[in-house]
């Protein structure tokens, strides 16, 4: 167990240098044997400025830094380009290599401001293969900035296409642009070539992506709309074990998509990440009140001690990982799990406890806690302050605009000042901002309906005396 623990710890540590070597071997460059110590000292240069740049891109988003997976995905992407941008080049020329390929699933994956940082280092790399010609620099950059900033928000498979169509009408200008400063003026077969390479490239994204995506459980917003579907086996088997805490799934979702979407964070996470946040409760439904049907009398808790309840529901955490790895969930949809909870207390067995203590007895409040950790982006954020806040105002019976936004702040503000939201990367104004949408989408859920009248009952068949 020992040498694992240490294996895995190397790995995490000194990664990126086994990266940085495999980035290097990729490279099917000829003069790399002919001048050696120029090429190698080239490829150093340029690599450590790759991770610098990366690197700091990473650290930059709270959710990706979380897990090591996103960083050799990232490597791994990279190594790809790299070794596109060093077998197809010196054979064909420039505007054969699918560059769009790599930045295209990046910015799927992670986002348009990595897949960007990427770009510019795939085109410092070809440009140092080529003596620093700029000419291939500002291809390679023309390309790489319009695939990336064409995908910010890509929702859909046509979304992808839209971009390749206008990445290859960059490409096609950017081609013939740079034709008119060679001596051999523009080449029809080079701007055909310029405008077709997005174009294909974008049937081989829509290959590769599944296959990234089931292997680093790292999902793109399109992998994660498919999720969302209800008809998922775990959802499906949440709606028939578990009825209440899928209804109360839906909800969170409802708010937490509505908040996301307002303070610029991925409601598409939020909205598939709520759907899956309670799917522990599969195992032991009846014991969580949102099942019991109103029935409190059959409560299971009532022939419990305090201590047992808590430990029959902090296990629901536990078994919704394991779903979440065995169905081979996002990653981060696996950190909502336990991150929605963070380290709360769970105050009513708490107060159970407290009551039912003996004389001298003490009771320990860490002994009633969650585990966490607490959110570590927003999303996770978000999505436990939609949890509280849907389970305090169901049980509401007066559900008036003022009094639903005082149960929504005092929610908020109880969280906040718990200090569960510190490393969420929620700021003042975002709570501000998803209060305001809490209100609006519950207000939205309690609007009241006309009561019709009911209709005169009528005779629908007429009795023929005649033909009795």
């Amino acid at each position: 167990m020992k040498i694992r623990e240490y294996l895995k710890n190397l790995i995490e540590e000194y990664g990126h240098v086994f990266a940085f070597l495999i980035l290097l071997s990729v490279f099917s460059d000829p003069r790399l044997v002919r001048f050696p110590i120029r090429f190698i000292t080239l490829y150093i240069l340029s690599s450590l400025l790759w991770f610098g740049l990366v690197e700091t891109s990473i650290k930059h988003f709270r959710k990706f830094s979380l897990h090591v997976s996103y960083r050799y995905t990232l490597y791994a992407l990279m190594g790809f380009g790299s070794l596109l941008i060093g077998t197809i080049q010196p054979r064909f020329g420039i505007f054969y290599v699918p560059i769009f390929i790599p930045v295209a699933l990046i910015s799927l994956l992670m986002n348009h401001e990595i897949a960007l940082t990427s770009g510019l280092l795939f085109s410092i790399l070809a440009a140092f293969r080529e003596n620093f010609d700029l000419r291939i620099f500002l291809y390679y950059f023309g390309v790489a900035f319009f695939s990336s900033m064409t995908m910010k928000e890509v929702y859909r498979r046509l979304d992808i296409v839209r971009s390749s169509v206008i990445t290859s009408s960059a490409s096609l200008l950017i081609a013939v642009v740079l034709s008119m400063f060679k001596d051999t003026g523009i080449i029809l077969r080079d701007v055909i070539v310029a405008f077709l390479n997005p174009l294909i490239s974008t049937i081989i994204v829509f290959g590769l992506l599944p296959y990234v995506e089931f292997v680093s459980r790292i999902y793109s917003n399109i992998g994660l709309t498919e999720l969302g579907n209800l008809n998922h086996p775990l959802l499906k088997l949440l709606a028939m074990q578990a009825p209440g805490t899928y209804y109360h799934s839906v909800m969170v979702a409802n708010l937490a998509e509505a908040a996301a979407e307002r303070i610029g964070a991925n409601p598409v996470l939020a909205r598939v990440a709520s759907y899956y946040h309670d799917i522990g409760k599969i195992k032991r439904p009846n014991f969580f009140v949102e099942n019991l049907k109103n029935d409190f009398d059959k409560n299971p808790h009532n022939e419990l001690s305090p201590s047992l309840s808590h430990l029959v529901l902090i296990d629901h955490v536990k078994y919704g990982i394991e779903l979440a790895r065995k169905h081979r969930l996002p990653l981060l949809v696996e950190d909502v799990i336990p991150q929605h909870h963070g380290t709360r207390t769970q105050m009513f067995f708490f107060h159970k406890a407290k009551e039912s203590m003996e004389d001298g007895e003490k009771i320990n409040e860490g002994d009633y806690k969650y585990q966490g950790p607490k959110p570590q982006f927003k999303e996770a954020g978000i999505i436990m302050l939609a949890d509280s806040v849907e389970a305090a105002v169901r049980t509401l019976t007066d559900v008036k605009p003022q009094r639903v936004k005082t149960i929504i702040e005092k929610v908020v503000s109880d969280i906040f000042f718990e200090r569960q939201l510190d490393e969420s990367g929620l700021s003042l104004k975002d709570l501000e901002m998803i209060i305001e949408e809490f209100h609006k989408v519950l207000m939205n859920m309690f609007t009241s309906r006309i009561a019709y009248p009911e209709e005169e009952k009528r005779k629908m068949v007429k009795v023929n005396d005649k033909g009795n």
